[in-house]
């Protein structure tokens, strides 16, 4: 999507606390914030999108830091307290059938994506459990992806972060059951604490379907940022499901010619806007076309 003046500093803040984060002496940390405020003060413009931005940022931080993966140990933590819940919340989804079944597994998804360092108010991943059971969504279109998936055989859906990915999987297997096949795009290189295709194929998201990598650690699936692969995933499908703000964004820039069923909590005001709810609240709906935006990329 396009900018807007909140995200520009939001984008820095999250990059900067990278730099903070790391094990670095003082004036190590000192040097590269001026070096990355440099950089950053070029590439700003108001022209530019949330997804450019985020993503050109990112990859300075990771040449700043010498580091291809800055969130390997906060991924594998996310990982580890997912695979605690996923039983508890395996066995409270069999306790219910159909409709109310697949719904759960819906707010299962939904309130997963709230693990998110790069959104200041993502939470820690130990606190998933009580707001997996407490979610209300905002926006509830789960019952027309509910119909429109008896009616589809072809199923591409988008993953988002580790942690959050392996609760996916409850989802992933109830649409499995209605007896559709899938594709899943992951990203092929490391941004933020998004699953990488490594990762997936080393939980096992290979056994639900077909995992696709995007190639890159572009924050979206659009043409020329990704791999053919990807982009040809979301033109096999019937259905795309869409996980996070970063693939909604995405899709406002270049949405594709079929239905995106979009699943993500908005976790910023301009999110919430572009949506129309309140800043914290979850939401699972079918994207409606995209604004008139100007060519971005």
């Amino acid at each position: 999507m396009k900018i807007a003046p909140e995200c520009i500093q939001c984008i820095f803040d999250v990059r900067a606390k990278e730099i903070t984060s790391a094990s670095l002496s003082d004036h190590e940390k000192i040097l590269k914030l001026k070096s990355f405020l440099d950089y950053y003060s070029q590439i700003v413009t108001p022209d530019t999108s949330t997804t450019l931005l985020s993503w050109q940022a990112f990859r300075k931080v990771k040449e700043l830091m010498g580091s291809e993966d800055p969130y390997t140990s906060f991924k594998t933590r996310s990982h580890q307290v997912a695979v605690e819940l996923l039983s508890v919340i395996e066995r409270e989804i069999k306790e219910k059938i159909g409709f109310e079944r697949f719904h759960y597994a819906v707010k299962a998804s939904i309130a997963a994506n709230l693990v998110d360092p790069g959104t200041p108010s993502g939470i820690q991943p130990e606190a998933l459990g009580e707001k997996i059971r407490g979610l209300r969504l905002a926006i509830d279109e789960s019952e027309k992806l509910y119909m429109r998936l008896l009616q589809s055989s072809k199923v591409t859906f988008l993953l988002d972060n580790c942690g959050e990915a392996l609760l996916d999987t409850l989802l992933i297997r109830e649409i499995k059951r209605m007896g559709v096949e899938l594709k899943i795009v992951v990203k092929g290189k490391p941004y933020q604490n998004d699953i990488t295709y490594k990762e997936a194929l080393e939980y096992g998201f290979n056994s639900l379907g077909e995992v696709v990598s995007t190639g890159s650690d572009f924050p979206g699936v659009i043409p020329g940022y990704v791999s053919e692969e990807a982009v040809k995933a979301l033109e096999w499908a019937d259905v795309i499901i869409s996980k996070g703000m970063a693939n909604y964004e995405a899709f406002l820039l270049k949405p594709p010619s079929k239905p995106v069923f979009i699943m993500l909590v908005a976790k910023c005001e301009v999110i919430a806007r572009a949506v129309g709810v309140q800043k914290g609240e979850a939401v699972a709906f079918f994207l409606q076309g995209s604004p008139d935006l100007k060519k971005l990329f």
